[in-house]
Parts: structure tokens; C-alpha cells; sequence
């Protein structure tokens, strides 16, 4: 059947009143998840969603006719007019059988081509590269007849991709690869949204898609196609080659891109497929090196990071960690042996999972803090200028700039009203840093628990007038808090916050305990990701991610899986070292271990 698909900033569909208003169509198999058909089409800008869980509202579509009967989940998302003019959520319907669906999408979620121009899912991936390439400039007038490697950090939220050039000497070598350099001269950088978010935003929700060979190959080739775009754009004008790839992901990711089965990591006892370390050949890109996968869920990103650490002289021991969707940490001690774990986290700390979840980004809240007023929220920073001084990095941003929210915070703190009182724009969001910060300062006044509940008459008379901003939820989130700028936190989201918490303590606490190291013994702690960019470690001593002897010691390093591809991109040599370290690693069993679930219980407290 035939999808049409129009932007809500166009000309309103009407019958027979629908000439000149330019439609999306797209074909789709009736009986079909309706977000899926949309969003895996890649025709359309990738949204990150809940995979069918009806709690984000991304996937909302307009009924242009005939709108079915609102479920519970869309009651909870859409307000009344809402759902009479025909709100619904796409991940709870089916694709109808009938010819043809008339559907309208949120102009922010739908790109259009034009009436005399038509856009490739390819050239809207080239945009979106060029939007956040840094403003490095392009590849044609950097590198001219010179060979690149270009390096790549498959995220499952993000994809992040940096082209380096080859080292004249090690150019006529195989695959682009030489001796070992330590130096990966970068030629161009950017990012984008994986294109299989669509699917859901963790990792098991792309699992239970990849399981079938049809839905791995639409998967698989959603990421090859938009790297292609990449290379075709790095090549352009004929100045540059893209000699090879260092594609590194997890374990997950990297076998759905080489469409390859993945029924190995998607029930117990899990298994690998492949070791990694190996060239492949895809279709329509230069040859593409995987590093070394060393066990069922600690994949290519995290032995790439490691390379990076060992590169630049890291102290050990040492723990490199990467929190995203799934938890992976590994150890090397001072004996050079690497110890690994492993655990689920689920997509909160990609600011997906919360209902006021959000990527970081322009309109959203990374930071909370504490005001006479009540609590300030503070906005994502396009640059360090717009920073607060006070902050670590330059996501922490300050009061949303719009003139109607200054005026009235000023107002706010003349009257010693809070926050949540006050009408101030309401923000796109919150990020995972702006919630771990939320948490820290609730847990600091006492209006939050340590077991996560709140605190209807805390002790402290700040805290008494932040817990007038609490109601009862209008759904299954249960109790909330109100937020500046129209954010909310609710229960359900600090429990899987909570979660998150209990899961990464029992790891390292495991992992240090297999390693027979005391905390005070690590010499750094290298969080990956933006995450550990922009974190406080006084937020993950408070909430209980870290003991207290770790927090000095915790660095932030980057997209180390990043800079560790552009390495193995061009080094050889540091490809068979990296393989030789995987190949002796040791994965701690943790849910086997002797009382498991009495460790997992008692680090569900913030702080303990």
C-alpha cells in the first residue's frame, strides 16, 4: 500500500484541495509496524524512538481522515483537541489494508524535497554531514592526491565518522594500513543521527528487527548507504581517495552492518559470531577493517578506545568505560591483562528514555542547579562563550536566552517564586547530564530518597518549596515533579535512572574486586562519551556511581573509540598488538556470580 506523507508546515491535505502540495510516498507491506515503515524507510530525517513502547511521542502522525480510536498510550501522550484532530502514535498502529494512507508528520520531522528538486535519503545524509563537520574545511582542498582512511564510531544512537590521511610511506600498503604511527592527521570530522534509530533506540529493539534476514538488510543498509554518502563526499572532485574504513561498534551494530545473523547475542548462552580483526568486503565502500570483538557484548568501540588509551601512555591501572545503551567496562592492570564486563543499561543515558528525554541539542536542558529562587535550568551551549564558568565542559549552558524567560526568571527570583511556577518557554527536553544533575540536587536538598522516592515535607525549607511543584501523574509514570520551562521528572523515569545507577556500580565494583584492586588503587578512571565530557564526578560520587577514593581519578576521554579507529585505520602493527591484548581478555560472568541479585538490591539506593 502506498504512504503519503505530508509536513504539518505545508498547505493542510484536504480532499480534492491537495494540487501543488508535494507528498513523501512510500510503500509499505499492510500488517506492518507503521513507525517502521516511516522511519526504516530512509526517506525520512532518523528519529531516536522507544521501539513500540508508546511513552516517547516521537512517532506521532496526523490522520488526515478517519482517524482510529485513541488507546490508553495515546491518551497519555495527546491532549483532547489533540486527539480529535487525529493524533496518533505511529509504533502503536499497523499499516492498514487499503491503497492508500494519507498521514501528516511535524515539519521538524519531515523533509520534504521541493517541487523542482528531489532529495535522496544520500543527500540528506551529506547535509546532515555538513551541518556538524566542525567547519572543517572539505576534503577536496585539504588533501589533494592524497589517500584517506576514514574512521568510524558506529554508535547506537549516533554514528560519528573522522577522515585522516594515510601516511605517504605506508600509502601502496594493503588496505591503506602501515607500521605503527601514533599519529592520525585528521582531514575532516563530522556526525549523524544512526539511521537505524528508527527500529528503537537500544540495542535489543535493533536485535529483534535484525533477527529476521529482511529487516537486517533494511537495517544494514541504512548505515552503509549514509557512510557511502560520506566517502561519495570526501572523494568529490576527484582530489581525494578513501582507501579504507575502521568501522568500530559494538558487538550488535557491528553484525547488522555487515548483515550478518545475530542470533548469537539475542538469547542466552550468548555467543560471537566472529572474533573481529579481519578486512570485509561491502559493497559499494572501500575494503573495511573490524577490530577485535572481545566477548558477546563488548564489542569494536571498546577495544578501539583501548587503543587510544594505550597509545597516549594511559597510567594503570586503568578502566576505560563507556555508558551508553549498554554498559561495557574493561581493565588493564599493571601487568598489562584485561578484564571485562558488561551490562544492559537501556537508552536513558542517551536522554531517550525519560519521557522529557531529549539528545542534547539547541532548546534542551543539560544542567540544573540550585537558586534562592528554586531550581535554574540551564540550556545546551553552542559554544564555550555561552558556557557557565563554573561548569566543566561546554554542554552546561545558561538560562534559556529568549527574552520572555529572562524577564520572567528575574521576576521569579525578585518574588522567591520557583521555577515550575513561572510561564517560561518550554524547553525541547532534557539531556542525560541535565538528569543526572537533577538527581545530584534532589538528593543533595533531601526531597529525593536514597531509594528514589520523593519526599512530599523534606526538612529543608528550599527543598519544602521545590516539593510544592510535586502532583500525581496523569499516567503510569506515577508521582511527578515540575520542572522550569514545562519539564517534568516523574517516578518511573528516576527508577530506570536508578537501574542504570545499581548496574555500572555492581560492574566496577566486580570488575576492581576480579582485579584484587581497592578503588584508591586505580590510577585513572576514563569515562567515554559525551557523557563523560560533561558530567560532574561530584554528580556520580553523589549519586552512588562512584566511590568516593575513584572520583579524583576520573577522566574524561573523549570519543576514545573514535580516535582509536583513526589509529587502527592506519596502523597494522597497533591492529596486531590490540588483537593479541582482546585474545587473553577475561569477561567476568556477572550474573552468574554468588549472590547476584542481593548485590544488584543494594545498589539500588542513590548513593550507597
Amino acid at each position: 500500500m502506498l504512504l503519503q506523507l505530508f509536513s504539518t508546515a505545508r498547505t493542510p491535505f484536504l480532499s480534492g484541495e491537495n494540487a501543488g502540495v508535494t507528498a513523501l510516498e512510500i510503500e509499505a507491506t499492510p500488517g506492518e509496524s507503521l513507525s517502521r515503515a516511516i522511519w526504516l524507510s530512509g526517506l525520512v530525517p532518523p528519529l531516536p524512538l522507544c521501539s513500540g513502547l508508546g511513552c516517547c511521542g516521537r512517532c506521532r502522525v496526523r490522520f488526515v481522515a478517519d482517524a482510529p480510536a485513541p488507546l490508553p498510550a495515546e491518551s497519555d501522550i495527546f491532549s483532547t483537541v489533540e486527539l480529535g484532530e487525529g493524533w496518533r502514535l505511529a509504533c502503536r498502529r499497523q499499516v492498514p489494508d487499503a491503497a492508500r494512507l494519507v498521514l501528516e508528520l511535524p515539519a521538524e520531522n519531515l523533509a520534504l524535497p521541493s517541487d523542482q528538486e528531489k532529495t535522496s535519503s544520500v543527500d540528506f545524509m551529506v547535509d546532515m554531514r555538513q551541518a556538524t563537520a566542525d567547519n572543517t574545511p572539505p576534503a577536496s582542498s585539504a588533501v589533494d592526491g592524497v589517500s584517506l582512511a576514514l574512521a568510524v564510531d558506529l554508535g547506537t544512537t549516533s554514528v560519528y565518522w573522522r577522515a585522516v590521511a594515510v601516511p605517504e610511506a605506508e600509502d601502496a600498503r594493503a588496505g591503506g594500513a602501515g607500521t605503527a604511527t601514533g599519529v592520525a592527521t585528521t582531514v575532516a570530522q563530522g556526525s549523524f543521527l544512526n539511521p537505524q534509530a528508527g527500529a528503537g533506540a537500544d540495542v535489543m529493539s535493533r536485535l529483534a528487527v535484525a533477527m529476521q534476514p529482511q529487516g537486517r538488510m533494511v537495517l544494514s543498509e541504512l548505515v552503509r548507504r549514509s557512510l557511502r554518502s560520506v566517502v561519495g563526499s570526501l572523494e568529490q572532485g576527484g582530489t581525494a581517495r578513501v582507501a579504507n574504513l575502521c568501522v568500530a561498534a559494538n558487538t550488535a551494530m557491528t553484525d547488522i552492518f555487515l548483515d550478518l545473523p545475530v542470533d548469537g547475542l539475542c538469547a542466552a548462552p550468548y555467543r560471537l559470531g566472529h572474533q573481529g580483526h579481519k578486512n570485509v568486503d561491502v559493497p559499494a565502500l572501500p575494503p573495511v577493517y573490524i577490530p577485535p570483538l572481545p566477548a558477546p557484548f563488548v564489542g569494536g568501540d571498546i577495544s578501539a578506545g583501548l587503543a587510544a588509551l594505550l597509545a597516549a601512555g594511559t597510567p594503570r591501572p586503568f578502566v576505560l568505560a563507556d555508558l551508553g545503551t549498554n554498559g561495557e567496562l574493561a581493565l588493564v592492570d599493571a601487568a598489562g591483562r584485561l578484564l571485562l564486563a558488561s551490562v544492559p543499561l537501556g537508552p536513558a543515558l542517551e536522554g531517550i528514555g525519560p519521557q522529557c528525554g531529549q539528545l542534547a541539542g539547541p532548546g534542551v536542558i543539560t544542567d540544573f542547579s540550585l537558586a534562592p529562587a528554586g531550581l535554574n535550568a540551564h540550556f545546551f551551549a553552542q559554544s564555550p562563550e555561552d558556557a557557565r564558568p563554573e561548569n566543566d565542559g561546554p554542554e552546561h549552558g545558561g538560562q534559556c536566552p529568549c527574552p520572555s524567560c529572562q524577564a520572567i526568571s528575574a521576576r521569579s527570583l525578585a518574588n522567591g517564586r520557583s521555577g515550575p511556577e513561572a510561564e517560561m518557554h518550554k524547553a525541547r527536553g532534557i539531556s542525560a547530564t541535565g538528569y543526572m544533575s537533577l538527581l545530584a540536587v534532589l538528593l543533595r536538598t533531601g526531597l529525593m530518597r536514597e531509594d528514589g522516592g520523593f519526599e512530599a515535607a523534606p526538612a529543608m525549607p528550599l527543598a519544602r518549596r521545590l516539593a510544592s511543584g510535586l502532583e500525581a501523574g496523569k499516567d503510569s509514570g506515577g508521582m511527578r515533579l515540575r520542572l522550569p520551562h514545562g519539564m517534568w521528572l516523574c517516578a518511573a523515569d528516576v527508577e530506570e535512572l536508578l537501574k542504570v545507577k545499581a548496574a555500572f556500580a555492581l560492574a566496577l565494583e566486580s570488575l576492581l574486586a576480579a582485579a584484587g584492586l581497592a578503588p584508591a588503587e586505580v590510577a585513572a578512571l576514563c569515562l567515554a562519551g559525551a557523557l563523560g565530557e560533561h558530567v560532574r564526578a561530584h554528580d556520580l560520587q553523589t549519586l552512588g556511581f562512584l566511590p568516593s577514593a575513584l572520583a579524583p581519578r576520573l577522566r574524561a576521554v573523549g570519543n576514545a573509540s573514535l580516535e582509536g579507529a583513526a589509529l587502527l585505520a592506519i596502523d597494522a602493527q597497533m591492529r596486531e598488538n590490540l588483537a593479541g591484548l582482546c585474545a587473553t581478555s577475561r569477561l567476568l560472568p556477572l550474573v552468574e556470580e554468588e549472590n547476584f541479585h542481593q548485590t544488584y538490591l543494594r545498589h539500588m539506593r542513590f548513593g550507597a
